[in-house]
């Protein structure tokens, strides 16, 4: 029903992922970018044509009551999708790194240590550091070709000053869908170590080759003090309209919370981010669904052409997430020079493994693009380091 192979031109749209391409690579033509993580697919209709009729309304004014709007359709789908959450429990917000800048500053002290497995999301690092608090980093490691969070490395490094536990899953960008046990093993760190979770789940509809289970189900303490933040944003391709939410169980956080983001104006939502929300709810289901197996199918090809066709270059076989983590560092090219290839070489964009917590030779690649365009750059990696 929908055409994911069509190719969309973003150029001059001031479009981050392929606007920002002749700032940041000066004198480089014909760059692919896969890194930035949105999408090069068109809307569903649904969320077109709720965009149409909002508009035959000519005014667009502050908004009445948003969460009481929104939050039974969050409700809903969450509900169906097996979290263990009261319509109370939502709270509507701006965006996902917005919520988490807010529950940083709302429930921690500058100078507190926040745990952070890495590698990990780059703004988490940023929100983490630009509120003056410290990046207490906790290497994830690979055990049988699968990424594990190593609590145990960074128990003698947990003090009083340590508050908070930053979770990612689909984790970004390795694309692990964590197991229950893990999960029960961060719950369990957590609260020996007195220690709030933020978990971000916006990535929790790609779980591709295994199903994914939310933070907040595992035991009573991961419900009660866990911040789950979401959004329909990354599953529909509506990054730019600004809108998340976050699910908080225990009413006394939830307060202290609501309390301080009306200092923010956080509570504030667009009018089309309203309109978004009920369209891809509602009524995206079909595309979506479709996207997702056009993401497995885009998955599936890299993974098989980097492994008959580039073995030296390892693609973990990522779980969730449209983001494929890739190890240039068995390629035989100096692992510092990467990028550099990759730019002006290969003319493909991936995200620098730096950007996560200093993985120099590492790199994010971004599924979520028409096929063609993805053989494209395949070819073009493998021309150069064949």
């Amino acid at each position: 029903m929908y055409n994911f192979d069509k190719i969309v031109n973003r150029k001059n749209t001031n479009c981050y992922k392929w606007d920002s391409l002749k700032t940041k690579y000066p004198g480089v033509e014909d760059i692919i970018p896969m890194g930035i993580a949105d999408m090069d697919f068109e809307v569903c209709d649904e969320i077109e044509k709720a965009f149409k009729e909002r508009i035959k309304h000519p005014v667009y004014g502050y908004y009445y009551d948003i969460n009481s709007d929104l939050a039974p359709i969050i409700y809903e789908r969450y509900k169906n999708k097996g979290y263990d959450i009261e319509l109370d429990d939502i709270v509507v917000g701006t965006g996902v790194v917005y919520i988490i800048n807010h529950i940083i500053r709302t429930f921690t002290e500058i100078g507190d240590k926040i745990v952070l497995p890495a590698p990990y999301y780059t703004p988490f690092g940023a929100v983490i550091e630009n509120n003056d608090r410290i990046i207490l980093p906790c290497e994830m490691k690979l055990v049988d070709g699968v990424y594990k969070t190593d609590l145990s490395s960074i128990e003698d490094q947990i003090d009083q000053s340590t508050s908070m536990f930053i979770f990612c899953n689909p984790h970004n960008p390795t694309g692990r869908v964590f197991d229950n046990d893990e999960m029960l093993e961060v719950a369990d760190f957590c609260q020996r170590h007195n220690l709030l979770i933020i978990s971000d789940e916006i990535h929790s509809d790609f779980a591709l080759t295994k199903p994914f289970y939310p933070l907040i189900n595992i035991n009573e303490f991961a419900k009660y003090n866990t911040f789950t933040v979401s959004s329909c944003t990354k599953t529909f391709n509506i990054a730019g309209i600004k809108v998340a939410f976050c699910m908080i169980s225990n009413p006394e956080l939830r307060e202290k919370y609501i309390k301080y983001a009306k200092h923010s104006g956080l509570g504030d939502v667009n009018s089309f981010g309203i309109e978004a929300i009920k369209a891809a709810y509602l009524k995206g289901q079909r595309w979506e669904e479709e996207m997702l197996e056009y993401i497995r199918g885009n998955r599936a090809y890299v993974l098989d052409f980097f492994k008959k066709n580039l073995p030296d270059i390892k693609v973990n076989p990522s779980e969730g997430t449209y983001l494929l983590w890739i190890d240039f560092t068995g390629s035989g090219k100096d692992i510092n020079d990467i990028q550099k290839i990759l730019i002006n070489d290969c003319k493909v964009e991936l995200n620098d493994g730096l950007a996560y917590g200093g993985y120099s030779g590492f790199a994010r690649m971004n599924l979520a693009l028409p096929r063609c365009r993805l053989i494209e750059a395949c070819n073009r990696i493998y021309s150069v380091f064949k």
